[in-house]
């Protein structure tokens, strides 16, 4: 444990100040970035974060304070400052449920090439491939990414936690223009995994990640506008996994649960969707995604399933929603930085395997979308959504036909979530270091995924 010697006096001082519960919870971590647009490099960066954020709970309120300065000074003035927070807040209702478990360490299993220990080199090889490959197929304009995140977390409390954490996401990516008889076409593709530069050989490699980008740019350059109205539409599992994440998972947050504004407040055994949905929420995954093994708060982060067969079944915790509704704690308690308070937020979300095959489902379709590649889009609090699917192809009698672009997709999920009708094997859960999930001003690294799903009914935005 590298930052036990500092939390030990930080905790006593935290007694003698008369605070029913604190914790301090140190940060040490990396972030590297190399952006590589038409054979030039336009960024290339190396960010660390160190320091420590103190939070305390007197007389019912939750008092927070960080710091850069790890002196022993620096953490008993954020200490102070936390409970001078509190103080001020007046008598509240707050508490923090008991922590499932006490100490541990988690370390990322079978690093082979850790970004911390493997050169620029190595790191400009992996933008500068992705890059040449895209030439080599003929893009117009080539933009590779390399990214990385990893360090240590550590957790120490007054009622006993002792936890330290790594954490290590790592990504490439490559994003293309084609350009032909006045027409454009772009196409891309990410690699995230929790894992060392290992991970980006063989089908996963920078020519592959090309490759891909430039195949969807192909498609895009003689794809139309899909037909509009209430279609049937299958999403790959890239585009399911928004729908897990974006447009369900937020709303099982516990704090949203807590203050009603959830939709699927008190909803907890009800049918909500068809049988054919299952939606789980993981700190790991061996299909990939975000490793997770253990929260910012120190508690484990259990698989969560919060729809099983159409029934809702579970919430997202911290230990503060958790004793605010008298559940336990997820392992759903995380924080952007030490900077940050802690907050609920999702790990790795996705929509479970059902028994079909994606070639099953398109040969059972007689007419609809087969859709790909999400490009944002925006939620509501209720569930609301439009999303937008950069690539597909237009399905009829069972064979995929020509490609549409720029898809909307609108509608309300748990509306949605009851015309799901058929779920296939082939998981993915994917992550990445570019970005990740924003909540009231704090973005954490998060998984999504899933496999391909049918809905029968969707609303698409396209031509009449």
């Amino acid at each position: 444990m590298m930052f036990e010697d500092l939390a030990s006096p930080v905790l006593r001082k935290a007694g003698e100040l008369g605070v029913s519960f604190a914790e301090v919870r140190f940060e040490d971590t990396v972030r590297e970035i190399i952006t590589y647009v038409n054979g030039k490099i336009t960024a290339l960066g190396v960010s660390r974060t160190r320091g420590a954020g103190v939070r305390v709970l007197y007389g019912g309120s939750i008092g927070f304070a960080s710091t850069s300065d790890l002196s022993r000074d620096g953490l008993v003035k954020a200490l102070e400052d936390a409970v001078s927070i509190a103080r001020a807040l007046g008598e509240g209702g707050k508490r923090v449920s008991e922590p499932p478990v006490k100490e541990g360490r988690f370390q990322v299993p079978t690093v082979r090439k850790h970004p911390s220990t493997s050169g620029l080199e190595e790191k400009l090889d992996l933008v500068k491939r992705a890059y040449s490959a895209a030439r080599e197929g003929g893009a117009a304009s080539i933009t590779t990414r390399y990214g990385a995140y990893y360090g240590i977390v550590e957790v120490y409390t007054t009622d006993g936690i002792r936890v330290s954490a790594e954490r290590l996401v790592t990504g490439i990516s490559a994003s293309v223009v084609l350009r032909e008889n006045g027409k454009t076409g772009d196409g891309f593709e990410t690699y995230g995994f929790s894992r060392g530069l290992e991970a980006f050989t063989g089908e996963h490699s920078p020519e592959r990640a090309a490759e891909k980008a430039l195949q969807m740019a192909k498609d895009s350059l003689r794809a139309r506008r899909p037909p509009a109205g209430e279609l049937t539409v299958i999403t790959r599992p890239e585009l399911t996994g928004v729908f897990a994440h974006e447009s369900f998972g937020h709303l099982t947050e516990g704090d949203g649960i807590f203050a009603g504004t959830s939709p699927l407040t008190g909803r907890l055994g009800e049918q909500i969707a068809s049988e054919a949905v299952t939606i789980v929420d993981a700190g790991v995954d061996p299909r990939g995604g975000y490793y997770y093994p253990v929260d910012d708060e120190g508690t484990p982060a259990e698989r969560v399933v919060l729809v099983e067969r159409g029934v809702l079944k579970g919430y997202l915790h911290s230990r503060e929603s958790a004793a605010l509704l008298n559940m336990k704690p997820t392992g759903n308690g995380r924080a952007q930085s030490f900077h940050h308070d802690i907050l609920v937020r999702m790990r790795n979300t996705f929509f479970e395997a059902g028994d079909w095959s994606e070639e099953e489902i398109i040969r059972d379709t007689r007419f609809g979308l087969l859709l790909d590649k999400p490009a944002g889009g925006q939620v509501s609090e209720d569930g609301t959504f439009t999303f937008n699917a950069r690539i597909g192809y237009i399905v009829e009698n069972g064979e995929l036909k020509e490609p549409v672009r720029d898809t909307v997709l609108a509608g309300n999920i748990l509306e949605m979530l009851k015309y799901v009708d058929a779920a296939a094997k082939n998981v993915e859960i994917s992550t990445s270091p570019f970005g990740g999930c924003g909540k009231w001003g704090q973005m954490v690294h998060v998984g999504d995924g899933g496999p391909t799903l049918r809905v029968t009914r969707l609303i698409v935005g396209g031509e009449k």
